[in-house]
């Protein structure tokens, strides 16, 4: 086998044009910066030491160096925006329907969760390795390095465990690049992805309005509420999809029956409460020189915002025991109708129309105020007589509502009616569930004051919807109670399903108002008598949650990957002339190329064996990156 000296001169005649000085500094060969202190060796050249963010090595980075470390912080600036998103946000939730989905089959979402934590730490991965790689080739193109050096940064590409007693720091860090890259990158994007199920729940408490209590009418604001002077509600509510909904629900209560009131939506009644939320919101679209009604329930509990929930409450409700039955003369006071065309009115007005009736209904029942509600009218056509009238009159703790329609038209299955109204104030438990608002009435409740502008609002409310509703051959209310009978009697109405059916219908109108009547008073921001109310805050959703800054834990296995991959990746360039993107292309965690550059460079004599002791006998050889009898890229050994 030939010598070392003659090997070292072959090597010397192969490289004529290199100066004394190149090769001297191939001599002083020293470990690369990602392994200083672990391989024990740090023979940085005095003259390669560099302005660490030059311009020099700004251009430098372009090319590979420039995608490798944009990766790796394009993968921090994900981990850490989502880290600190969920942070400021304290939980988020999944969209309701994907939550919901999401519940019903947790492993697949576990599943999925794997793979895209597996994908993210590959990146990460593959990122760290091919970095190692070309630090590893620019520093063998430059000043070369020892045998154990390049070895292990090899073995370091290529995530190999390291087992040396003599260099137990590289083995350490092997271990951990390792570890790392082998699962605990994993397991930290998994954690910091997964949404998982979030069920919890905290005590509520809000206030509202106290209808018990007299409304003290010593503020101007009140005037946009009441009359002033009155108990008349100074609003004109013409809704009737509420008292549809309340006899929808007495149809089929396992079925839906939604309704609006404020862009809030209710099932089948609004109960008379106000709803209560945790955030403001807008009511310019409801009453005038308003901007928002105030938030009126919070948690006691410090719960996560940005988490879907849902809640229970104790609310003051407002109802009323309505009883309807057929007109008995002898015992309701007498009624009086009249009908006229509009033509009998002047004789002298030949331009009058002469198909229009004048419908009338009064009553002689003393009005409570001076707003009476104890007369109405209704204009039809002559030969279509289809209308439907209501007045109220007053009673010491009731109102009986006269409903009257044609004797010949298409309502006359409702006849002459006369319903008792009873004004109570009741206890509601209300769900406020997935922007549905379902309200259930506890069966004690307590008589209010008819005169009241709670009552009177529910009673001009309903006075106000049947006459708005009429038209000249139709009236809709009366419609919609037409329809809802003949669900249940076909085409023969009846007279006990028409009962029982305005029965619900009267009693849904008149929560609705007073639900409308409390929202008036609460834009208003009115300064009258409240009543605490108090529940629970549910939250059970599928989302994330980070309640500790400690959960940043998750993050640093990612974090130490991406720092030692810039690491070496701008100490390499920094303290190298050679230009990293014109490099030959050699792979040094490719086995062929380490195969094809030693036979290129002629290692032939530098190994013995395999054995241990000539292995150790080679440890200490400097090795670089050139050309060999006219071949590259070569591993070629260092002059000494």
């Amino acid at each position: 086998m030939p010598s070392d000296t003659s090997e070292q001169s072959t090597t010397m005649l192969d490289r004529p044009s290199e100066t004394f000085e190149s090769e001297k500094k191939r001599i002083n060969a020293y470990d690369p910066p990602f392994l200083l202190r672990t391989v024990g060796r740090n023979r940085i050249p005095h003259q390669r030491k560099r302005t660490f963010l030059s311009r020099e090595l700004l251009s430098r980075l372009k090319g590979w160096p420039a995608m490798i470390i944009c990766g790796q912080l394009l993968l921090q600036a994900l981990a850490w925006g989502l880290f600190a998103w969920l942070q400021t946000q304290r939980g988020v939730a999944l969209p309701y329907r994907l939550a919901g989905q999401a519940k019903a089959h947790p492993h697949i979402v576990d599943w999925i969760a794997t793979i895209i934590a597996t994908i993210l730490a590959f990146v990460s991965t593959l990122l760290f390795s091919h970095g190692i790689c070309k630090s590893t080739t620019l520093h063998m193109r430059g000043d070369g390095m020892s045998m154990t050096a390049f070895v292990s940064s090899v073995k370091l590409s290529t995530r190999s465990l390291i087992w040396d007693r003599k260099r137990e720091r590289l083995s350490v860090l092997s271990l951990a690049v390792f570890l790392l890259t082998g699962g605990v990158q994993t397991a930290g994007w998994k954690a910091l992805i997964t949404p998982y199920a979030i069920d919890f729940y905290g005590p509520i408490v809000g206030h509202e309005i106290d209808l018990s209590k007299p409304l003290q009418q010593n503020d101007e604001v009140v005037d946009f509420c009441v009359v002033n002077g009155t108990s008349q509600p100074a609003f004109i509510v013409g809704e009737t999809d509420s008292g549809y909904a309340a006899a929808k629900g007495e149809l089929s209560e396992s079925f839906p029956s939604l309704f609006t009131v404020m862009d809030q939506t209710f099932n089948i009644s609004t109960g008379g409460i106000f709803p209560l939320t945790l955030f403001a919101r807008s009511s310019r679209a409801w009453f005038r020189n308003t901007t928002t009604v105030p938030a009126t329930v919070k948690s006691v509990a410090d719960l996560p915002r940005g988490l879907g929930s849902w809640y229970l409450l104790n609310q003051q409700g407002f109802t009323a025991e309505v009883s309807c039955e057929l007109w008995d003369p002898d015992i309701f006071p007498p009624l009086f109708t009249q009908n006229t065309t509009v033509k009998d009115w002047a004789t002298n007005a030949p331009l009058l129309p002469n198909n229009l009736t004048y419908s009338t209904l009064w009553s002689e029942c003393g009005p409570v105020t001076k707003f009476p509600l104890n007369q109405t009218y209704a204009y039809t056509l002559t030969d279509q007589p289809n209308f439907l009238s209501m007045i109220a009159c007053p009673s010491q703790d009731s109102y009986k509502l006269i409903f009257n329609a044609g004797p010949t038209g298409i309502y006359r299955f409702i006849a002459t009616t006369i319903c008792t109204l009873t004004p109570k104030i009741t206890n509601v438990e209300v769900s406020y569930y997935s922007g549905v608002i379902n309200t259930v009435s506890n069966t004690s409740a307590k008589a209010v004051d008819i005169g009241g502008p709670a009552t009177l609002a529910a009673i001009n409310t309903l006075h106000n919807m049947v006459f708005f509703a009429q038209a000249a051959v139709s009236n809709s209310v009366a419609d919609k109670l037409k329809s809802l009978v003949a669900e249940i009697d076909g085409e023969v109405l009846t007279y006990n399903t028409t009962l029982r059916l305005m029965e619900q219908y009267i009693r849904g109108v008149t929560e609705f108002s007073t639900s409308v009547f409390k929202a008036c008073l609460s834009a208003y921001e009115v300064d009258t008598t409240s009543v605490m109310t108090e529940g629970r805050l549910f939250i059970d959703t599928f989302g994330w949650i980070h309640a500790s800054f400690l959960t940043f834990f998750e993050l640093i296995p990612s974090l130490v990957m991406a720092i030692f991959t810039i690491y070496a990746v701008v100490t390499t360039v920094s303290r190298h002339d050679v230009d990293s993107r014109n490099a030959e292309s050699f792979d040094p965690s490719d086995p062929m190329h380490l195969v094809a550059a030693s036979a290129a460079g002629g290692l032939d004599n530098v190994f013995i064996g395999t054995k241990k002791e000539d292995l150790q006998a080679a440890e200490h050889v400097d090795v670089f990156l050139g050309a060999s009898g006219g071949r590259a890229p070569a591993l070629v050994r260092s002059s000494v």
